[in-house]
Order: structure tokens, then sequence, then C-alpha cells
């Protein structure tokens, strides 16, 4: 069901449409245009019975707080909560009881008046532009440097992410391409042996100083697949509990 609550918000599709939906907002569509966008993409949640009330009740919440309620997306909130449609797929008694006080909540919210309009800023996307075969160097808290390889690009609703394979190289200094070229890849030292990571370039002028473009590429040692992220502030401590870096 991919809730783990009663509470809205606390189902996975509901917490996915609630995002969706303020980033779309953000992104310049008008409430109508986001709820349209929505309906495309939820299109076989809409026609699944347990997926379909929570769609509408999550989306006309999500407006509503963001002082953007639909008449229409009201209209069909209200009808899966009367018909007791959203009641369906909760078999246990007392979570039914508790969702039915959160729906009886949610559904006085809807017919009131909604709160002012939000400015709902424009979420910042990756858009990273470096090569498959390029070559990062990258600075340890040690003050070391390490190697990583690009070898594809991850893109999701966050934006384009490189993926790099990490080389056997820590050292004072960063290696020549003549030595980089020879460098074989690190492997994770458990049966998983996770070898490659999206990496999510910093934004901190501190962390993009630890990492420089080497400005030449090697070929990759493996294909796209199977691999983790390396995201800010954890990079290091991730690095050190996947590879054993530090």
């Amino acid at each position: 069901m991919g809730a783990w609550g009663v509470a809205i918000f606390s189902d996975d599709l509901a917490s996915d449409i609630r995002g969706d939906f303020r980033e779309l907002i953000g992104d310049g569509l008008t409430p109508s245009e986001a709820t349209d966008r929505l309906k495309a993409e939820y299109a076989s949640s809409l026609d699944d019975p347990d997926e379909m009330p929570v769609f509408w009740i999550a989306l006309a919440l999500a407006q509503w707080k963001l002082g953007r309620l639909e008449e229409n997306t009201k209209k069909m909130a209200l009808q899966v909560i009367d018909d007791g449609t959203d009641l369906a797929r909760w078999d246990d008694a007392k979570d039914r009881a508790k969702r039915e006080t959160v729906l009886a909540k949610t559904r006085s919210e809807l017919l009131s008046a909604s709160p002012p309009a939000k400015r709902v800023p424009r979420t910042i996307r990756e858009s990273n532009d470096w090569q498959i075969g390029e070559t990062i160097g990258f600075q340890l808290l040690t003050g070391r440097w390490t190697m990583f390889r690009v070898i594809g690009h991850h893109t999701d609703k966050g934006g384009r992410f490189a993926v790099c394979e990490l080389l056997n190289w820590v050292g004072e200094t960063l290696p020549t391409q003549e030595l980089i070229a020879e460098l074989q890849i690190t492997k994770e030292n458990t049966p998983r042996g996770l070898s490659q990571f999206i990496f999510q370039e910093p934004r901190k002028k501190r962390e993009r100083e630890r990492v420089v473009r080497m400005g030449y590429s090697t070929t990759p040692q493996q294909t796209l697949g199977g691999y983790t992220a390396l995201v800010w502030p954890r990079v290091d401590n991730q690095l050190k509990e996947i590879f054993g870096l530090h």
C-alpha cells in the first residue's frame, strides 16, 4: 500500500504528489497546468481503486495548503472521502477509525477558506556536464587525493548527475594521465561489491575547491548499473564506510 501511517502524507504516493505539485508550481505552471501534468504522470494510479483516492486527497490538500485549491480537485477529494472509497483499503479497525478522524479533519480544511497563496521557489536542479571517461580529482579530509572517473549519468526530477567509478589511488598529489590510465577500480569489500556511485556536485565554496576536473579522459572499466549515491554533507563518511577511504 505504501503507507506507513494514517496521516494523509504518511504514504509514498501522497508524499510524491505533494512534492511534484509544489515543484511544478515553483517551475511557473498554473494550478490547472500542474494538475493536468500530474493526472497524466499518475494515470496508472488514477486507474487503481486503492491509489485513486490517495491521489485526489493528497493533491487537494497540497493545493489547499499552498492557497491554490482548484474546484474540481476539491470536488473529487470530497467525493472519495464522503463515499468511503478511501477507507476501503484500511482493514485494521483501529487504523480505519484513525483514518476516519484524519479524513474528517481534511474535509473540514478543504471546505474552509484556503490560506493566502504562498510563494513557491523554483527547485534548483543538478545539471552536471562532466563527460563520460572524464577523470575527477577529489581531496579527502586528510588532504590526500583520490580519483573518480565518469561512467555515465543519472537523470531524475532532481536533475542530471554524474555516475562515477572510484579509481584505486590515494596520494599526496594528483596522478599523471599515464598513471590514471593504468589504475584499476576500487570496489566495496563486501559481497555486495559496490563500485559506482552518483556524485552530487558540492555547492559550498570550500567543498567545490576539493573537486578538480583533470581535463582528460580515460576509458571506463564498467558499464552503468547498480550504483549508490554520495550526497553532501555525507560524502566523506560514505567514502570511508563503503570504500574505506579516509
